[in-house]
């Protein structure tokens, strides 16, 4: 199968990369530098680490004429104003791709949905044990306890047990990480509804790529979990996804993002196959049931109580929910990706 990129997407590989010791700019790219070969040559050039600790690299590569070209690891064209510190995308050889792991969760994000969506005895069941989790705990929230809200749901949809996942029907979904992206970019990321300055992160910035998405008939056919049907075969997957996807797209057209940046959304809208969103910057939505949640007539005073949209300032919990959103500089929402079936 394939994948297509439909909009910028970034799956962190947990490094920061920092201006001026890992990166320089140089006109219209960023210049990922090989810091210890460089580091290398200045102290042949009778500098100690003192010298260059002190020093800004860039004033030293510019005092010794250094060409960078010759301690480049990689270089990357960038959207927006490079700032202080780039979050790096996950690689292989080098080469950028997207986990099977996160193609997964995103796959197991739209069952769980599809499944609440068609049973209100589940939404019922989920937001009862929230419910109970506040009261026991006495009103104090944790993320601990919000886990253990979600991993209940779970053990009814997926069969998934406690320190246990070999009844998980999603054991019998099978794909493997990407083949690597050709086209990786530096994007600078606004998060609207927040007076806070950009982010900046590696995207693969459009492309196909090759993926293995299968379903193990005969992993399922073990398996006794009352919504296996659920995914019971790529094209049942697909369904699933394509339904999930819409959904979302039709709440985010809600917020007031450019029109630029709906008819992303809507282009996205138009696919066909397993459409998800994946990777960082996609929202609350894109991996939680909280499509759904939302619909229920005491989930505002949960959200309370748990603390959702809570300002880390003023401790206050925003009347919106959620509030913020990321996109690009360009005005490109993040995560969107098709795998054509």
């Amino acid at each position: 199968m394939e994948i297509e990129v439909l909009t910028p997407v970034h799956v962190g590989s947990g490094n920061k990369l920092l201006m001026n010791l890992d990166f320089i700019v140089r006109g219209n790219r960023v210049v990922m530098l090989d810091t210890p070969k460089l580091f290398g040559y200045l102290i042949e050039k009778g500098y100690d680490a003192v010298d260059i600790a002190k020093v800004e690299l860039k004033e030293l590569i510019n005092k010794e004429r250094i060409d960078v070209e010759n301690f480049k690891k990689y270089a990357l064209p960038f959207t927006g104003a490079v700032r202080s510190e780039i979050s790096e995308h996950i690689k292989t050889g080098g080469k950028p791709y997207i986990p099977g792991s996160s193609i997964k969760g995103a796959i197991r994000t739209a069952v769980l949905w599809y499944a609440v969506k068609n049973d209100k005895r589940l939404l019922d069941f989920a937001i009862k044990s929230l419910e109970n989790k506040i009261s026991w705990n006495r009103g104090r929230v944790t993320s601990k306890i919000l886990k253990e809200a979600d991993d209940e749901l779970e053990r009814i949809v997926f069969g998934k047990e406690l320190r246990n996942t070999r009844n998980d029907i999603m054991r019998a979904v099978r794909i493997a990480d990407s083949k690597p992206f050709r086209s990786l970019r530096v994007y600078e990321v606004r998060v609207l509804g927040s007076r806070g300055i950009g982010i900046c992160v590696e995207c693969i910035d459009g492309g196909k790529a090759e993926v293995e998405v299968d379903v193990d008939e005969s992993i399922l056919r073990n398996l006794n979990g009352r919504y296996k049907w659920l995914v019971e075969d790529v094209d049942t997957i697909a369904e699933i996804t394509k339904e999930f996807s819409e959904a979302l797209i039709e709440a985010e057209l809600k917020y007031n993002y450019s029109e630029k940046t709906k008819a992303e959304f809507i282009a996205v809208k138009r696919c066909r196959g397993i459409v998800l969103r994946l990777g960082w910057g996609t929202g609350w939505y894109s991996k939680t049931i909280g499509l759904l949640l939302k619909t229920h007539p005491i989930f505002e005073y949960l959200r309370t109580k748990l603390g959702l949209g809570k300002n880390p300032k003023t401790k206050k919990v925003s009347s919106v929910f959620p509030k913020t959103r990321k996109v690009t500089v360009d005005e490109k929402p993040l995560g969107w990706v098709n795998i054509k079936v």
